[in-house]
């Protein structure tokens, strides 16, 4: 497995000078799956994980989402998101909200949806 031609795109959040959280969306050639990019890609532990259904995979401090991007998914690519937290953990739950709605944002974005609205 491979990046796609547009790679991906990283956003830090700092705290205090530190990275406290870090989001990435990442293109990959059709037919990458969830659990490559979660298990393979971020190294999630699967004893820890918690599926919350077949877009999404977390755990306590890392959380891996699958976007619905009809648009480039026609041109032979896999949206893939991730946050992780960068100190300390939070509960499954809250990484499950987090991802949820990042996840969702991106795959409502004009990029994905081909809309210019």
């Amino acid at each position: 497995m491979k990046s796609g031609p547009a790679g991906f795109t990283r956003c830090r959040l700092l705290v205090d000078g530190r990275i406290a959280v870090t989001s990435i969306i990442e293109q990959w050639e059709s037919g990458t799956t969830l659990t490559n990019v979660a298990y393979g890609t971020y190294g999630l532990p699967s004893g820890k994980v918690k599926k919350g259904n077949s877009r999404y995979v977390m755990s306590d401090a890392t959380a891996v989402g699958h976007a619905s991007c009809g648009k480039l998914q026609q041109e032979g690519h896999e949206i893939f998101t991730m946050i992780r937290k960068e100190q300390g953990a939070v509960d499954a739950g809250a990484m499950e909200k987090a991802i949820t709605k990042f996840t969702d944002s991106v795959s409502a974005a004009k990029q994905c949806t081909g809309s210019n609205t």
